[in-house]
């Protein structure tokens, strides 16, 4: 029974993931901005849309044939040895209530590296010279061959540098730890965390709530309400997770999402993957949701049941493209800081729950897992999940981690997710990511002293801006095909200093703004003035010479003029990251203001010095469970002191699922 409703929620876990991440990358991203992207830069010369269509259907065709078949290895490799750890541990301390850490699907990292990545390397080859001269000279098709193809390379390239900085973070972990607070790790975890998996699925199922709210009250009632659908008196229990699907699939199947096409204009509803023209409709007056078509879901059966790219030039060819990745270095790191100091917090709730599993194996086989996924062409991360304790109640040992692989392997193997995908609309595995957005930022609040509440909740900002720059960035094309001037343009709306501040702080991610911008707003709760100088040092440095923290280049491009369309993205004299167009570079003032905020914290430090400021808090003894002596008339109140307080047996296992 516990590994039969432990396997039920991993699994749907990772199919809630899946579903997501493949809605976000091959929904908007490729079939909004990509083609519209690529119909603007062509113009009157491929009235065919030839190189736009090739684009679409090459990439969403190396996705199904060689990026879904990768995760079934790399999950098959990550569940098959959690097992076996399990199985070890249990023969070391002679016990036979050892339970598996669950393994699948990084989706804060996948989140994070489809827009700072995945999205990023498609715009970079689609305005490359060569492929856009390779079109021009008549071949559209070869050019959109090839901005698909070494897109795809690109992405799993840098999932491999991802999985090599997660095998570091046995090494790095204890430094990482040291340098920066833990509400700052916390942080980067929690802005994905609100931003990815709550607020924009919420958006989802508020868009269609009569096939979606149903799904998301089974979620709350479920998980936070802890309620139990028994089957009769056999004992059994029905999935909570299985229930919301279910729900939404059979109200979305009844016409829950139909709409009338001449009234939903706003609307854009599905792949739009070609095999017919009428391919987004069900009937000639109305169309559905993804999810929801049948055309949709016999399409997909029919081109890529049983397609298996990755035996064949998928194996290893992903790797071509690893001397290219110089660009996406930073953020492959934070993602690997992120998914290491994340295993940390899995590894040591498991130990609280009673299972003492070696930290640093953990962390190299999640980074194993990670490569042997991009060698089969995967261009998503894999982690230890923290819903160890959970499990463990279930009564749940090591067989569901077994039959967890096995059961991916073979789905992901056969061509089936592809349909799988044209079956289940996208607002029922979104219920599922609203639970653990929601759980992501109530742990944050539970694991960390409440003065570092604001620092966390501060953190925020910079992913949602990436948000905000991802789906409503004024610099995207217009109705009208021109491409507006990013800031403070009429076409964009004026949105003035806010496009720039959106532009600022929202690329990579917005990871390394949150996790830098966090950490020192800790040590400004902490007055440890000199590590904040320090850390500010850094930023100064680290963004004149590579552009890291706010992912910005130093130096403009040089460019055509402001009115060039595409905008001419030229060498950079300092930078790492990808070109940015010529009005777009503003990087300068962050190095300055960086190097203003050293100076500022040094001042404060010599003041601390010589008694004009309190001295810093000793946050070790906190470690200890000692009350902390705070002053100020903030500080001072009762419910912002830390008091070691015991949580309650099932409440802190709740919280860590």
């Amino acid at each position: 029974m516990g590994e039969m409703e432990a396997l039920s929620e991993l699994f749907f876990d990772n199919l809630a993931s899946l579903l997501s991440i493949t809605g976000l990358i091959l929904g908007f991203f490729l079939n909004v901005l990509i083609f519209n992207a690529a119909t603007d830069v062509v113009g009157d010369s491929d009235p065919d849309f030839e190189y736009a269509e090739t684009i679409k259907r090459v990439y969403t065709t190396y996705y199904y044939e060689r990026v879904i078949p990768g995760v079934g290895f790399a999950l098959l490799f990550g569940n098959f040895y959690y097992a076996y750890m399990a199985g070890r541990l249990a023969h070391k301390e002679k016990r036979a209530d050892v339970t598996a850490q669950p393994y699948g699907i990084n989706t804060t990292g996948a989140f994070i590296t489809l827009g700072a990545i995945n999205l990023t390397a498609l715009f970079n080859e689609l305005y490359k010279e060569k492929n856009l001269d390779k079109g021009f000279g008549g071949d559209w098709r070869g050019a959109g061959q090839d901005v698909a193809e070494e897109a795809w390379k690109v992405a799993v390239s840098a999932t491999f540098v991802t999985g090599c900085m997660e095998v570091a973070g046995c090494f790095l972990g204890e430094f990482i730890r040291k340098v920066f607070p833990s509400p700052a790790i916390y942080s980067c975890l929690t802005g994905v965390g609100f931003t990815y998996l709550f607020f924009s699925p919420m958006l989802d199922i508020a868009a269609e709530p009569i096939m979606c709210y149903l799904s998301l009250l089974v979620v709350l009632v479920g998980f936070f309400g802890n309620a139990v659908y028994r089957i009769g008196n056999t004992g059994l229990t029905f999935p909570i997770a299985l229930c919301s699907i279910l729900l939404s699939v059979a109200f979305g199947w009844l016409g829950g999402c139909r709409h009338k096409n001449d009234a939903i204009g706003m609307y854009d509803y599905g792949d739009g993957t070609p095999g017919s023209k009428n391919y987004y409709y069900d009937t000639k007056r109305y169309r559905t949701c993804t999810g929801t078509a049948a055309h949709d879901a016999q399409y997909a059966y029919r081109e890529y049941a049983g397609e298996l790219g990755s035996f064949g030039s998928g194996i290893f060819d992903g790797l071509d493209a690893l001397t290219d990745t110089r660009a996406y270095v930073s953020t492959a790191i934070v993602v690997g800081v992120v998914s290491f100091a994340g295993t940390m917090s899995c590894v040591e709730s498991a130990s609280a729950a009673g299972d003492d599993y070696p930290m640093a194996e953990t962390m190299i086989i999640d980074g194993i897992g990670t490569c042997i996924g991009a060698c089969f062409g995967s261009y998503y991360s894999t982690t230890v999940y923290i819903g160890h304790p959970i499990h463990k109640q279930l009564g749940a040992r090591r067989g569901y981690s077994l039959i967890n692989g096995m059961i991916y392997f073979v789905l992901l193997m056969s061509g089936l997710f592809a349909s799988l995908y044209q079956t289940i609309p996208g607002c029922a595995n979104g219920a599922l990511l609203v639970f653990v957005g929601l759980l992501i930022c109530r742990q944050a609040v539970e694991d960390n002293p409440p003065r570092y509440w604001p620092a966390i909740f501060f953190g925020l900002f910079p992913t949602l801006c990436n948000w905000a720059k991802l789906y409503i960035d004024p610099g995207n094309a217009t109705l009208n095909g021109e491409q507006p001037s990013w800031y403070d343009s009429a076409d964009a709306g004026n949105w003035g200093s806010t496009g720039v501040g959106i532009e600022m702080v929202g690329q990579g991610g917005g990871l390394w703004a949150t996790l830098f911008f966090t950490a020192i707003f800790c040590y400004c709760i902490d007055r440890k003035f000199r590590s904040a100088a320090f850390l500010s040092a850094c930023m100064c440095v680290l963004q004149a010479a590579l552009s890291i923290p706010i992912l910005f280049n130093a130096e403009t491009a040089p460019g055509k003029g402001p009115d060039s369309h595409p905008p001419y993205m030229g060498p950079e004299k300092v930078g790492a990251y990808p070109k940015k167009p010529h009005d777009a570079n503003f990087s300068w003032m962050w190095s300055v203001t960086f190097a203003m905020a050293t100076v500022f914290f040094l001042i404060h430090y010599g003041m601390q010095k010589i008694g004009y400021i309190d001295p810093p808090i000793d946050t070790a003894a906190e470690v200890k469970g000692t009350p902390v002596e705070t002053t100020g008339s903030v500080a001072s109140l009762k419910e912002l002191e830390f008091t070691d307080k015991a949580v309650p047996a099932e409440e802190d296992a709740e919280s860590k699922a």
